[in-house]
């Protein structure tokens, strides 16, 4: 088998633009899994809102949550790695969004937490397969007082309101987190040690696995630094147009079963 590990997307890369399963991928995962291959998913989820599908296509062992923060075991709910931003830094960050106006949320367990519940967090809530609190003081001034450090802080607003917001949160914390974006409405920020090319890296070498033998499949900027550490990248037609222009190869769209196609024509063969 010339590629013994693909690490696929979730959210408009593995799942079609319904969030459903396409019916064939199933048996093409079932298959190449049962061919020796090793299948993971890397999203920038929450550990709750991507084991549920994990399971509905009967895989096993690791999955890549929170952009590479945390790894978790499918079957037993073990956390195998976990990283997050600490309080002084979620305060820090948190001050600056709600000193622009933006809403945002943190993380703890299987619960986000937001100051200002509003159609967005409904909205994150049925994606993610998630409860949210409110809570009732602005959100930095609760992570100071309950000490609370996240693995993941996540800004939503409109799209033509992510651009400069983002540009904002790279020149105050670009050195020292991850800051980059999975759909037009989302910011995500992550601890700059740990992303999804870092922990598809940690896992191959797990498993003796060569890069050279990874594939990996993604439709967004959070899916970049995947695509950076392997030689074999691979982006849906319906992704961003900066991760098309980083992957070797261009798969149908997530509505056509991509990561279907990519198992059948290149990991079955």
């Amino acid at each position: 088998m010339k590629y013994k590990l693909i690490c696929s997307d979730l959210d408009d890369t593995l799942l079609n633009s319904k969030s459903k399963i396409n019916p064939s991928l199933k048996g093409a995962i079932s298959e190449y899994v049962k061919s020796g291959g090793k299948f993971c998913i890397v999203t920038g989820r929450m550990t709750v809102g991507a084991v549920p599908i994990a399971k509905s296509l009967d895989l096993h062992g690791e999955i890549i949550s929170y952009q590479g923060a945390i790894v978790s075991d499918i079957d037993t709910g073990e956390i195998i790695f976990s990283t997050a931003i600490d309080t002084d830094f979620c305060i820090k960050i948190g001050e600056f969004i709600e000193d622009n106006g933006y809403y945002y949320q943190i993380y703890v367990g299987d619960k986000f937490y937001t100051a200002t519940p509003n159609e967005f967090s409904e909205i994150y809530s049925k994606l993610s397969n998630a409860s949210y609190e409110k809570t009732n003081c602005k959100l930095s001034e609760y992570v100071r007082k309950n000490k609370l450090s996240s693995p993941k802080m996540l800004i939503m607003a409109e799209p033509p309101k992510i651009a400069p917001m983002m540009e904002k949160l790279r020149a105050s914390f670009g050195n020292d987190f991850l800051i980059n974006t999975s759909k037009p409405f989302i910011i995500e920020i992550v601890p700059k040690m740990v992303n999804k090319g870092l922990a598809v890296i940690n896992l191959a070498k797990k498993y003796g696995i060569k890069r050279e033998e990874i594939i990996c499949i993604g439709d967004s900027e959070n899916d970049l630094t995947m695509f950076e550490q392997v030689p074999f990248s691979v982006c849906v037609s319906n992704g961003s147009e900066i991760a098309k222009s980083r992957a070797k190869v261009i798969a149908p769209t997530c509505d056509e079963d991509a990561v279907g196609w990519v198992i059948r024509n290149y990991g079955l063969k």
